[in-house]
C-alpha cells in the first residue's frame, strides 16, 4: 500500500513538471514567435480604404445573408464609406438597415479589426462590442462580394 502511494506520487510529479514545461524554453519560443509576427506584418502590404471597405462589405453579408436582397431592394437605407484613414488605422462606417451607426476600426498592417457601435435615440455614444476579426481573412473573398 505505501509502495503503491510513494509509485503514484512520484508519476504525479513527473507529470506535473512535465506540463509545466522548460520557462527559459518557452521564452525562447515565446521571443522567435513575436519576432516572426513583427517581420509578417514588416512585409505585408497595406490593407487600402477600396480593399477594407469591399471586405467590410463582404463580412456583413457573410453575418446576415438577407442583407444583399435588402440593398438590392432599395427598401432600406444600407451604406459603408471610409469615414477616415491614415497610415495607421482605416475606419469603415457602415449605416445599417436598422439605422445603427456601425464602425470598423482596422489597422491596414496587421489587418485586425475591432467593432463599435451606436444607434440614433439609444446610444449616442459609441460603444465598442465585443466583435474582433480579423479583416485580412475576408480579403480574398471580398471580391465576390456584390458591389
Amino acid at each position: 500500500m505505501k509502495r503503491a502511494v510513494i509509485v503514484a506520487m512520484s508519476l504525479l510529479f513527473v507529470f506535473a513538471g512535465t506540463a509545466c514545461g522548460n520557462k527559459k524554453t518557452d521564452k525562447i519560443h515565446l521571443k522567435a514567435d513575436s519576432q516572426e509576427s513583427r517581420e509578417d506584418s514588416e512585409n505585408r502590404e497595406k490593407i487600402t480604404d477600396e480593399q477594407a471597405l469591399a471586405a467590410i462589405r463582404n463580412y456583413c453579408f457573410l453575418a446576415n445573408p438577407e442583407l444583399e436582397k435588402m440593398v438590392n431592394s432599395e427598401d432600406y437605407t444600407v451604406y459603408w464609406n471610409i469615414e477616415s484613414s491614415d497610415e495607421n488605422q482605416i475606419v469603415v462606417l457602415y449605416r445599417s438597415y436598422t439605422a445603427a451607426f456601425v464602425r470598423y476600426y482596422i489597422d491596414p498592417v496587421s489587418g485586425e479589426t475591432y467593432v463599435t457601435e451606436s444607434a440614433p435615440g439609444k446610444t449616442e455614444e459609441e460603444e465598442r462590442t465585443d466583435e474582433n476579426f480579423n479583416l485580412r481573412d475576408y480579403l480574398e473573398i471580398a471580391s465576390r462580394s456584390p458591389k
